[in-house]
């Protein structure tokens, strides 16, 4: 059986446990790559990531073979144990239950990941179209 083909895009947010204040720059700079690394293992493709200290926004592809909540659940459960056991960084980082997604199209990639990589420049001026503008204007 050969490849299949997909372009399956999805919007993933999900938020630290009681959304507590505890994604320091420290922590970021082990999270990220460790969740793009996983991701890839996973058989799914990072394509953008970013957030501020109480949660995180991903970019990412999944394939139809595989469970976004399973892939979801990987992508938590992994990266607070590598943030806790494996690196040591904090002994009680935990992610909170559940998350949000969303899908969208391929020609809204450039605007959701501008969405995404300016989490902080869209927090600090409180300026959060949960809408996200597609790139038609829409």
């Amino acid at each position: 059986m050969g490849k299949t083909f997909h372009k399956l895009f999805y919007h993933v947010v999900w938020s630290t446990y009681l959304r507590e204040p505890i994604i320091t720059e420290d922590i970021e700079k082990a999270l990220y790559p460790y969740i793009a690394i996983k991701a890839n293992q996973y058989n799914s493709k990072l394509l953008g990531i970013g957030g501020i200290e109480n949660h995180i926004h991903l970019a990412i592809t999944i394939p139809p073979a595989e469970s976004v909540g399973d892939i979801v659940g990987k992508l938590k459960g992994s990266s607070s144990h590598h943030l806790n056991k494996d690196l040591a960084i904090t002994e009680n980082f935990a992610w909170q239950d559940g998350y949000g997604v969303s899908s969208f199209a391929e020609k809204d990639l450039y605007s959701v990941l501008n969405y995404i990589h300016n989490q902080k420049k869209h927090h600090r001026e409180k300026n959060l179209n949960l809408a996200m503008e597609t790139s038609d204007g829409e």
